[in-house]
């Protein structure tokens, strides 16, 4: 009986959602959906989540999905990204649902809050939930604007309906502007453990750890990075340490076996690990796949998925 879960597969298991529809990627629907299948039937499956798409490319993903599905194809989990007006983008959702479930099943939709207020959150909230009552809604914040407000916003309105869901934070983009600081990611990280609020982060996380963009000219944040912080305050660590961890560009201060993840000292055990996967750090989007577990196993984090 095995008693002792890999911590190597509770940190990746199901983290990397596939964005290849958006940018740098940019690819096509066909194109997308061709690199996702090989996603799923590649050895690095087990790390894979869910299929990306804007709520309007919906109607073109079924297209795609109903002229190339093969007999006996697992199901794919989609996450939906509210690119036009709420109610229309949810609109879309409920339509695509009804056409391609269990095909194709849509378990999360995200939007931006582009109002730190308890009305626009509440407004937000219902579009997205009226999608369907197990899709998990996840709110984008803006890093500009107070963090910890707008997480405690998006948390009393999902208590208020007892609906699990949670937040999102954009780690990048194609410009420099789109970058929060390590001190914004800190503050998130710290904001959602607070308030035991799942989440999603999303661009910009091609590599596991911090590292120097020369083509930005900007510190691009790690994956490896946010899933520690998130563990370390899962355990409790306080802000000075868990914006240290974001901010450590140094891999050889991050180690991952079978036993434990750990810190420079500070240690997680793989049954720690998956209990913050579960209710904490839920996934990120990523555009390319093979980047970031490529990567993996050449810091020897990965393990085999089992």
């Amino acid at each position: 009986m095995r008693l002792v879960l890999d911590a190597r597969t509770a940190a990746f298991a199901a983290l990397i959602d596939y964005a290849g529809l958006f940018p740098p990627a940019s690819k096509s629907m066909r194109d997308a959906a061709d690199s996702y299948r090989r996603v799923r039937s590649s050895p690095s499956a087990w790390v894979g989540g869910r299929f990306l798409c804007r709520a309007s490319q919906l109607s073109e993903l079924a297209a795609v999905a109903t002229a190339t599905f093969t007999k006996g194809e697992s199901p794919w989990e989609v996450g939906v990204i509210f690119d036009l007006p709420v109610g229309e983008s949810a609109a879309h959702a409920v339509d695509f649902l009804a056409e391609m479930d269990p095909a194709m099943t849509i378990t999360a939709v995200e939007a931006k809050l582009t109002e730190p207020t308890g009305s626009a959150t509440e407004s937000l909230l219902d579009a997205m939930i009226s999608v369907g009552p197990n899709v998990v809604p996840f709110i984008e914040v803006d890093p500009t604007v107070s963090i910890k407000v707008q997480v405690e916003l998006i948390a009393d309105e999902l208590g208020s309906r007892r609906r699990v869901g949670g937040a999102k934070l954009r780690c990048g983009g194609t410009n420099i502007e789109l970058f929060p600081t390590s001190a914004e990611v800190a503050e998130f990280v710290m904001a959602v453990t607070n308030q035991h609020l799942p989440f999603k982060t999303t661009a910009g996380l091609h590599r596991p750890i911090r590292h120097f963009d020369e083509d930005l000219g900007i510190e691009r944040h790690g994956f490896v990075n946010i899933l520690m912080a998130a563990a370390l305050a899962e355990a409790g660590s306080d802000r000075e340490t868990i914006e240290a961890v974001v901010t450590d560009a140094d891999p050889d201060g991050f180690a991952l076996s079978a036993a434990f993840a750990s810190w420079r000292g500070h240690e997680v055990a793989g049954s720690a690990l998956r209990r913050m996967r579960q209710k904490a750090f839920i996934a990120f989007g990523s555009c390319d796949f093979d980047e970031p577990t490529e990567a993996l196993e050449q810091l020897g984090f990965l393990g085999g998925g089992t």
